[in-house]
């Protein structure tokens, strides 16, 4: 009987440094610098996103150009000048369609890889 009793004492003895071991003393630094940046890339795509809707909304709508409304008839701008600006208006809009889907295309994949990092490392 006696010899049962240490036995159990022993596996209990085991199990209980066991868990010791297991556990993480500190920071995790490698999951909190993938989870910092999923965070980062996710708020920029976000952000991009938006910004490109915006920016098409531009391309399809162009801001009209600006009439001093103040100013006399013979300083008024010409048609030609007033249909420049909305056209430099528009090209303007197309640009920024261009970038904010460029920075949607780097963004995105970045936060895919760190997301599936922090997948396989939990």
């Amino acid at each position: 009987m006696a010899t049962t009793k240490k036995t159990a004492v022993k596996k209990a003895v085991v199990k209980k440094s066991a868990e010791i071991e297991t556990r993480h003393v500190g920071i995790d630094w490698r999951s909190l610098y993938l989870y910092a940046v999923c965070l980062i890339t996710l708020l920029v795509v976000l952000f991009s996103t938006v910004a490109l809707i915006n920016a098409i909304m531009n391309a399809v709508f162009p801001d009209p150009a600006f009439v001093d409304v103040y100013a006399k008839p013979e300083n008024a701008p010409s048609a030609d000048l007033l249909a420049q600006q909305e056209q430099n208006n528009q090209i303007q809009a197309i640009k920024n369609i261009f970038s904010t889907f460029t920075t949607i295309a780097i963004a995105a994949p970045l936060y895919l890889y760190h997301w599936r990092q922090t997948k396989k490392s939990a």
